[in-house]
C-alpha cells in the first residue's frame, strides 16, 4: 500500500472516529426530554399501507420520473441532430421569400433561436455562487419540487411518522444518481449530448436537493423522539446515521463555489474522505433495518466509471506509451512569464476532435497523486505521423500544480516533466453544417479555438463542411504570446482555400507588453491576473494598430491595440451572415459574458422571423 493510500485511510479513520462520538453527544443531547420512553402506538391497517407504500413505492415512481427525463432529453438531442445536419435549408437565408417579412416557413427557425436564447443565453444573476443557466435551474426547481411532493404526498396531515422515514428512502434511493452524474465517462452525457462539466452542475445542485431530504430526515425522526426501538444512546446503527448525515453537511459546506475557487486541491481531498466516510457510514446505518440495496448501487456505479477510467488510463500512459526512454516525460516551456506549454507524445489510434481536452496529472508535482486538471488540446492530430501523436497544451498558471509547474520551467527553460493523461472528453460543437463560424479567444482561451480554426481549414478544403466564412478574434495581453503563436496562424493562412473567407483579428490589451521581454521576465515568475480581458467588451474600441509590427508575425494582419468589441464584432458577422451562425468562446469570463449578451436578446428571434440567420453558442470555460 502506497504511502499516499495509507495516509488516507488513516485520515478518513480519524474522521469517521470523532464525527461517531460528535454525532452520538449531539443526537443524545437533541433527543426530546419531554416524550415518554414508550414506543409509537401501532397504525390502522389502512394508514400502515399508506405509510408502506410512501416507503417503498414513491422512491421507484421518482426513478420512473428520472429515467423519462433521460428519455426525453436523448430524443431531443437526436433531433437536435437531425435537425442540424439533415435540414440546413430551415436556417439558410435562401429561397424567394423577402427579408423583412415573417412567414410561417420561418416560425420553427425562431421558435429554436428563442429556445436557445432563453433556455441557455441567459444566467442566473449570482453567477459567483451558482453559475447556471435558466434551464439547467429550471430542472433542478422540478427535480427539488417532485422530490418534495413524493415525500409530503399522502402523509396524513403532515404526521411527522409517515414522512419521516421516507425522506430517508426517497433520499437513498437518489445517491446513485450522484456517481452517475459526476462521472467523467458518463452514459448520460453519451445520449443527451450534454457535456460532463455540465452535467457536474447538475451534479452538485441534485446533492444540494437529496441533503434537503437528509435533514427532513432528521426533523422527523426528531419529531417523533429518538425513543424505544430508536434509543439513540443504545444503537450504533442510529449513531452512524448521525455521523452520515455530518459528513453529508461537510460535503456540501466544502463544495460551495467559493471555497472551491479558493483551494481546488483543499475541497478535492476533502470532498474524496467525506463522501468515502458518508457512503460507509450510510451502508452500516441501512443494513440493520434491511435498507442497504439503496446504497450499494452508489458503489456499482462509482467503481463501473473507476473502472473504465483506469483502463483508458492504463492504455493510454502505459500499452500506448511511445517507444522512447522516458515515455511518461513531457516538455515544458515558457511561453509568457504566468503561461507555459506542455508539450507530449502519445499514441492515439483514434486521434481525437478538435474543442476536446485532457486530464493530466503531474505525480512528481501535485499535492495528491491521483490529482488531475482538465486543459484544452491546443492542436489537432497531424496526418500521415501513424498512431504517435504530439499533444500541445497552453496552461495559464496559478496557484496550486500549475504554479509549481511554472517554477520548474522558469528555473529550468525547455526542461521535462512526468505526466500522465487521460484523454479525450468533451463533446464540441460539430461546426461543419455552419455557414459562418466567429471564434473569440481571450488569453488561453486560444488552446480552444485554434484548434477548431485549423480543423475547420482542412475540412474545408476537403469539401467536408459548409462553412463559407470564419472569423478569428483573439485578445492578449502579451507580444510574446502572438509571436509565439504567429507560426501556427500563418499555416492557417496559407492552407486556407481560396472559396473560404477567412478573417484575422488579434488585440494586445497591454500596451506596456515588450515582445523581447520574456527573458528578462523569466527570473521572476509571479503570477498575474488578466483583469484587462475580464472587462471583454465593456470598455473597448475597435483598436489601434500596434507599433512596431511584432517579429513573427510576417504574414498575418497588424495587431490592434485595445480590448475587441466583441458584440459589435458578433453583432456585425451576424447581419451579414448567410446561414447558419457557429460562435464559439473561450477566456476570462468578462469576454464569455460581453460575447454571451450579444445573442441573448429576443431581437435574434425577430431576425431569425424576418430571414436572418439562426445563431449556436458556446462558450468553453473551465471552472472549479
Amino acid at each position: 500500500m502506497g504511502r499516499s493510500t495509507l495516509s488516507i485511510f488513516i485520515h478518513l479513520s480519524l474522521i469517521h472516529g470523532v464525527l461517531h462520538a460528535s454525532a452520538r453527544n449531539m443526537l443524545v443531547i437533541l433527543a426530546p426530554k419531554h416524550l415518554p420512553a414508550m414506543t409509537t402506538p401501532p397504525l390502522p391497517p389502512h394508514l400502515k399501507a399508506i405509510k408502506h407504500r410512501g416507503e417503498f413505492e414513491y422512491p421507484i415512481q421518482v426513478w420512473y420520473l428520472n429515467l423519462s427525463v433521460l428519455a426525453l432529453a436523448t430524443v431531443i438531442n437526436g433531433a437536435c441532430i437531425a435537425w442540424t445536419r439533415l435540414s440546413p435549408r430551415f436556417f439558410s437565408r435562401g429561397g424567394s421569400t423577402p427579408l423583412d417579412v415573417v412567414t410561417v416557413r420561418r416560425i420553427p427557425a425562431a421558435l429554436l433561436t428563442g429556445w436557445r436564447v432563453v433556455a441557455f443565453r441567459w444566467r442566473l444573476p449570482f453567477a459567483d455562487l451558482v453559475d447556471a443557466s435558466l434551464f439547467e435551474a429550471f430542472v433542478v426547481c422540478v427535480y427539488m419540487a417532485a422530490l418534495l411532493i413524493w415525500e409530503f404526498v399522502h402523509t396524513n396531515n403532515l404526521a411527522p411518522a409517515f414522512w419521516s422515514n421516507r425522506a430517508a428512502h426517497i433520499a437513498a434511493a437518489q445517491l446513485p444518481l450522484m456517481p452517475a452524474l459526476s462521472a467523467k465517462n458518463n452514459v448520460i452525457g453519451l445520449l443527451t449530448g450534454i457535456s460532463h462539466e455540465r452535467l457536474n452542475v447538475l451534479h452538485r445542485a441534485a446533492g444540494r436537493c437529496i441533503y434537503v431530504l437528509v435533514w427532513v430526515h432528521f426533523w422527523g425522526r426528531w419529531k417523533i423522539g429518538f425513543y424505544g426501538p430508536d434509543d439513540i444512546p443504545s444503537l450504533i446503527w442510529q449513531q452512524v446515521g448521525a455521523v452520515a448525515g455530518a459528513a453529508y453537511t461537510f460535503i456540501i459546506l466544502l463544495s460551495l463555489r467559493p471555497f472551491r475557487r479558493w483551494s481546488y486541491e483543499i475541497f478535492y481531498f476533502t470532498h474524496v474522505v467525506m463522501v468515502f466516510v458518508f457512503i460507509i457510514s450510510a451502508y452500516i446505518h441501512t443494513t440493520t433495518p434491511g435498507f442497504n440495496y439503496y446504497i450499494w448501487p452508489v458503489w456499482v456505479v462509482w467503481g463501473f466509471e473507476r473502472v473504465v477510467r483506469g483502463l483508458r488510463y492504463l492504455i493510454i500512459n502505459f500499452i500506448l506509451a511511445p517507444r522512447s526512454p522516458t515515455p511518461s516525460s513531457a516538455s515544458l516551456s515558457l511561453i509568457t512569464p504566468d503561461t507555459l506549454c506542455v508539450t507530449l507524445t502519445r499514441r492515439m489510434p483514434l486521434g481525437w476532435k478538435p474543442g476536446q481536452h485532457a486530464f493530466l496529472a503531474f505525480p512528481r508535482i501535485s499535492s495528491f497523486p491521483l490529482e488531475s486538471h482538465p486543459f484544452s488540446i491546443a492542436n489537432i492530430p497531424k496526418r500521415g505521423s501513424g498512431s504517435e501523436q504530439e499533444l500541445m497544451f497552453m496552461i495559464r498558471a496559478r496557484d496550486g500544480v500549475t504554479g509549481r509547474m511554472l517554477r520548474a520551467a522558469a528555473a529550468r527553460p525547455n526542461g521535462s516533466v512526468s505526466v500522465q493523461i487521460d484523454t479525450p472528453y468533451g463533446m464540441p460543437t460539430d461546426l461543419a453544417p455552419y455557414r459562418t463560424t466567429i471564434l473569440v479567444a481571450g488569453g488561453t482561451g486560444v488552446s480552444y479555438t485554434l484548434p477548431l480554426l485549423l480543423d475547420l481549414i482542412r475540412r474545408s478544403a476537403d469539401g467536408k463542411t459548409r462553412v463559407k466564412r470564419i472569423h478569428f478574434i483573439w485578445a492578449v495581453r502579451s507580444e510574446a504570446f502572438l509571436n509565439w503563436i504567429a507560426p501556427y496562424l500563418r499555416d492557417a493562412v496559407s492552407s486556407c482555400p481560396v472559396e473560404l473567407n477567412l478573417e484575422i483579428s488579434l488585440f494586445v490589451t497591454d500596451s506596456s507588453s515588450d515582445a523581447g521581454s520574456i527573458e528578462e521576465k523569466r527570473s521572476v515568475p509571479e503570477l498575474t491576473a488578466d483583469e484587462d480581458l475580464e472587462a471583454g467588451g465593456r470598455n473597448s474600441t475597435k483598436g489601434s494598430p500596434v507599433n512596431p509590427v511584432l517579429a513573427g508575425m510576417s504574414g498575418l494582419p497588424n495587431p490592434a491595440k485595445g480590448r475587441p468589441d466583441v458584440r459589435r464584432i458578433i453583432t456585425e458577422e451576424i447581419a451579414h451572415g448567410q446561414g447558419p451562425v457557429a460562435v464559439e468562446v473561450s477566456g476570462p469570463g468578462g469576454l464569455v459574458d460581453a460575447a454571451r449578451s450579444s445573442v441573448s436578446s429576443f431581437r435574434e428571434v425577430v431576425n431569425a422571423l424576418k430571414g436572418g440567420p439562426t445563431v449556436n453558442f458556446h462558450a468553453e470555460v473551465f471552472k472549479y
